[in-house]
């Protein structure tokens, strides 16, 4: 058998040197060669072209912002793949062909240099000249910078490395192309077409939906992998796959390239695929998916991975979701799901998980769908169905698109196609889970008839719709207390007060402290309601039980500096500082909370604070002035300087207790994500869950994507644009100009 196969293991020095004197020869007749620079000249072009058209769409006022690198490298076939397979044929055409051609093959083959030498020397320097060509496109991210904008730097470097890997499998089909073939036409024809049938093989991905095929092309997919990567979402089994191909390529190469060739080599081939597909099956079963997002959005947070492995029972899902959707455009939150599922599904042994394509299987889809008495519309928007147990145990709930994702808004959607802003599955989907796998039910009974905001109304200031389905989403009954019954909070597991503009009857109170009592837990969303030409504020009647729990009411409103956009001035604020260290607040650090009408709170043992204002923060004492429309300045008499706690929690007997010195943040207007969203839809769903003792609430938010939006005129965009277009391609002129007119000399 001969040794060539082996000879960089027992030779490694001189093995090395011939290897890179024949890559820097290579990679200088490349420079050299007025082919190299016209494709490089072509290539830039084309680049060019696309990023320029992007830097319009993201300048469009009405356009939507979108990841800027997922369309630059997750594009199309002619935005992407067709220059990569066109750069990499072009290259590797003449890398043995040539040679062959001009009789030169027989002479390197004959020189201290092994047919193993030969194929890695000239497969460098190509890759080195691949390499280069793709370079100048990292001043796209540069222009993007200077632009304003601020894209992820993780997701460029995980598109960059897409780039990396196909280049060196594409050049590898290409040199063993050209050693094969008689002529340069032919190889790069038969590398043009081995490469695109490869980038077309990741379609039948979406046809072929279950089993071990639909497993081994999914994971070969170089369509779903380049997405993918432009997500920031990198896959352990990439790299060794394509190290792998690009070995197993290389050795046919050598192979090919020996004249002593046996039939042993072809042995030793098969042998060397048999390795390297295991080694590609043990990364990708043991390896862990990279998370390359600045915000980790795709990573489950600790707490999810602690509720999944301890699902009570075992989980069915079926995501019936279509995989295009307005006009045959991909449906992202298909993509979405995949991601975020396959984290759960390999941290929750009792999860199940099932995808069908309501387009293809039509009738299965219909017959899940009608099980849960749904109907057509989610048939064609999709929707997820969660069961578990059987016969008389069997729980079922399900999740509609728009309790998943929010998605942005733009008039460009309808050329482009729709966009994920948030994804919100996390919490949603692990809010069925429980609901689905734990019989036990949490009634959230909320007082009415006092001013409170109504539970049914979608008033935008004078309604609790978007809370009462905030706490039904997360698993929890919701309901009207009857506090005139004997009997009317039994069976409550959180007693519920917002916004009330009066004081509640003696015997209602009575009833309220007879339940916390008894153990009964309670949220109270109290804010500064001022009394119309008085300069007091109005009471509530529960100031004496909360001050049992160490939480006593002022008769001053809170204010602060801190500006809350579009809202009267100190009267409205947001706060980033300030809270607590307490499981309610424990994931809020550092994130934006705004709150309205303040009232003063201030604290004694057993309580706690869970988040205070800045230190310029004070409490007003003349109410009055706030119905003159008179901006409020801090006397230091009677007003009481900052920081000064907002917002509470307290244990007593056996009872919990949360108390928010605002109302206002939890009506319909402010828990709108699609308005101005801040952080009042986790700050009351971490309170319920510390009160209910229903850790699934708490730590769990929406985790929003990566959006580039340019705000840019007319001159400094076409400025822009002409770098783009004939900056880089004209260097490209230039360059290739400079080496004739050199080589002339």
């Amino acid at each position: 058998m001969s040794a060539a196969p082996i000879e960089p293991l027992q030779r490694p020095g001189p093995w090395l040197r011939g290897v890179y004197h024949l890559a820097r020869r290579e990679l200088l007749s490349l420079f050299v060669t007025p082919l190299a620079y016209l494709v490089g000249t072509l290539f830039l072009l084309n680049q060019g072209w696309n990023f320029a058209l992007l830097l319009r769409v993201l300048n469009d006022p009405l356009a939507a912002p979108g990841p800027v690198m997922q369309f630059y490298f997750g594009g199309s076939f002619f935005i992407f793949w067709l220059p990569v397979i066109f750069i990499c044929a072009t290259l590797s055409m003449r890398l043995v062909a040539e040679e062959r051609r001009q009789g030169t093959l027989e002479a390197l083959l004959t020189a201290p240099l092994s047919p193993s030498q030969i194929a890695f020397g000239k497969f460098a320097g190509a890759y080195l000249f691949y390499l280069a060509l793709w370079l100048p496109t990292g001043a796209f991210y540069l222009l993007l910078l200077g632009a304003g904008a601020r894209p992820e730097l993780g997701p460029v470097l995980a598109g960059y490395l897409g780039v990396l890997l196909v280049g060196a499998s594409f050049l590898s089909v290409g040199l063993l192309a050209s050693a094969l073939a008689r002529s340069q036409l032919a190889a790069a024809i038969s590398t043009f077409v081995s490469c695109t049938i490869a980038v077309m093989a990741g379609l039948l991905s979406e046809q072929v939906q279950a089993g071990a095929s639909a497993e081994l092309l999914h994971y070969t997919s170089l369509l779903v992998m380049m997405q993918e990567l432009a997500q920031g979402v990198v896959d352990p089994r990439w790299v060794p796959l394509h190290l792998g191909i690009t070995g197993l390529l290389l050795a046919a190469t050598v192979v090919a390239l020996n004249p002593r060739r046996r039939r042993e080599h072809g042995a030793q081939l098969v042998l060397l695929a048999l390795v390297l597909g295991h080694v590609t099956a043990f990364a990708g079963r043991h390896g862990e998916r990279g998370d390359w997002t600045a915000g980790h959005v795709y990573t489950l947070s600790d707490r999810a991975r602690e509720l999944l492995q301890r699902l009570p029972a075992t989980i069915d899902l079926s995501v019936i979701v279509p995989a295009t959707i307005g006009g045959g455009r991909p449906n992202p939150l298909l993509a979405e799901l995949r991601e975020v599922l396959a984290r759960m599904a390999a941290a929750a042994p009792n999860l199940r998980i099932r995808f069908v394509d309501p387009d293809r299987d039509h009738a299965l889809a219909q017959a899940a769908i009608a099980e849960f008495g749904l109907g057509g519309r989610e048939l064609a928007d999709g929707v997820l169905l969660v069961r578990a147990g059987q016969g008389a145990s069997l729980r079922k709930a399900h999740l509609l698109p728009g309790d998943l994702v929010t998605y942005a808004t733009g008039a460009d959607v309808q050329q482009s196609g729709p966009r994920v802003r948030e994804f919100r599955g996390e919490e949603a989907l692990l809010a069925r889970f429980l609901a689905v796998s734990d019989p036990r039910r949490t009634v959230v009974c909320a007082t009415q008839g006092h001013g409170e905001p109504a539970l049914d109304s979608l008033e935008p200031y004078s309604g609790l719709a978007h809370l009462r389905d905030l706490l039904r989403d997360a698993g929890l009954e919701v309901r009207t207390a009857d506090l005139e019954a004997a009997e009317g909070l039994r069976g409550c597991d959180l007693l519920l007060v917002v916004g009330p503009q009066g004081p509640l009857p003696a015997a209602q109170v009575q009833a309220i402290e007879r339940y916390a009592g008894e153990g009964g837990d309670l949220l109270l969303l109290s804010g500064a309601v001022i009394l119309r030409g008085k300069s007091q504020l109005a009471a509530h009647g529960l100031e004496g039980l909360t001050a049992r729990y160490g939480v006593r009411f002022g008769e001053r409103v809170v204010v602060d500096p801190s500006p809350m956009a579009g809202a009267t001035p100190f009267l409205a604020f947001t706060l980033r500082e300030g809270w607590g260290d307490h499981p309610a607040t424990a994931s809020l650090v550092g994130q934006p909370i705004s709150l309205l009408q303040v009232r003063e709170l201030s604290l004694t043992a057993p309580a706690t604070m869970l988040l205070q204002t800045t230190d310029q923060g004070f409490a007003e004492s003349e109410v009055a002035g706030f119905g003159r429309g008179e901006l409020p300045q801090q006397d230091p008499g009677p007003d009481a300087p900052g920081p000064l706690p907002v917002a509470a929690a307290s244990e007593l007997g056996g009872s919990r207790m949360i108390v928010i010195a605002s109302s206002d943040f939890a009506v319909n207007a402010m828990l709108r994500e699609d308005v101005a969203y801040d952080r009042g839809r986790d700050l009351l769903l971490n309170a319920v869950g510390w009160l209910c003792q229903r850790e699934a609430l708490l730590g769990l938010r929406p985790r929003p994507r990566e959006h580039v939006k340019l705000v840019l005129q007319d001159e400094p965009l076409r400025r822009m644009t002409l770098m783009c277009v004939l900056g880089l391609p004209g260097f490209a002129v230039l360059l290739g100009l400079t080496v004739l007119w050199r080589r002339r000399r």
